[in-house]
């Protein structure tokens, strides 16, 4: 039986999710289509560049939402 694969068998390839057995069939994919190939490039480099992403604000937007608060009053 010939297996027919996906962009998410080419994403669980990425991230290591895949047997042994499929990781071979994967790889000849790669090697054999240009449209998979470029699939997986996108997918590995999303995988590395997404720690990259800030997670926290930057001190110029807390500094704004500060400021921001400061010009209401509390009244009492």
């Amino acid at each position: 039986m010939i297996k027919t694969f996906t962009k998410n068998d080419v994403l669980r390839y990425v991230y290591g999710d895949v047997s042994p057995k499929e990781a071979d069939a994967l790889q000849h994919l790669l090697i054999h289509s240009k449209k998979f190939y470029r699939i997986y490039c996108q997918y590995a480099s999303v995988k590395l560049n997404i720690k990259k992403v800030e997670m926290e604000p930057s001190d110029k937007s807390i500094e704004t939402i500060l400021n921001y608060s400061k010009s209401f009053s509390l009244r009492n």
